[in-house]
């Protein structure tokens, strides 16, 4: 068993993130000292905050399974539904098919690639990886290195290029 040094949670060797918490898995090491307290009282006050906070998807409840994406500008949500991934990204005429396609939403003028980015549901957990786009993707304003699978919660705000959205999801 592994047990995740941000939340505490126990999972079976091998696993690569919390289901959790999402946080990495391999590689961690426990930390010590005060920095690791403050560290695992912010990630469970986050969690707590998450649990008790109104859904922010504007009153509609979300069956299981859903993702909504609401689009900065657009005042109709996004559905996604039926997968475990979505490719996030935009129609070209190489005949590449995102599961989503942005170009509605402006996706070529604001840099999404033809295939930008993936949502992926995992474990009771959603993860957002960047697909090697060449304007880079962000999560609550922070880069997403490339092939790296972020966890997101429920409200985050994700930029593609320049493309923002708010996603909101019921695992």
């Amino acid at each position: 068993m592994i047990t995740c040094v941000v939340c505490r949670n126990r999972e079976q060797e091998g696993e690569m993130f919390c289901s959790e918490c999402g946080s990495r898995l391999t590689g961690n090491r426990p930390a010590t000292g005060p920095d690791s307290t403050k560290a695992y009282a912010a990630a469970a006050s986050r969690i707590r905050e998450m649990a008790a906070a109104p859904p922010m998807d504007g009153g509609a409840a979300l069956q299981p399974g859903q993702i909504t994406l609401t689009i900065n500008g657009v005042d109709q949500r996004v559905l996604l539904e039926g997968q475990m991934e979505y490719v996030l990204g935009r129609e070209g005429h190489e005949g590449v098919k995102p599961d989503l396609n942005l170009n509605d939403y402006g996706g070529r003028d604001k840099g999404i690639s033809r295939v930008h980015a993936a949502l992926r549901r995992d474990r009771g957990q959603v993860f957002l990886v960047d697909l090697g786009s060449t304007n880079g993707t962000r999560l609550n304003g922070q880069p997403v290195p490339a092939h790296q699978p972020a966890p997101v919660a429920s409200g985050d705000e994700i930029r593609l290029g320049k493309l923002l959205m708010r996603i909101n999801f019921v695992v």
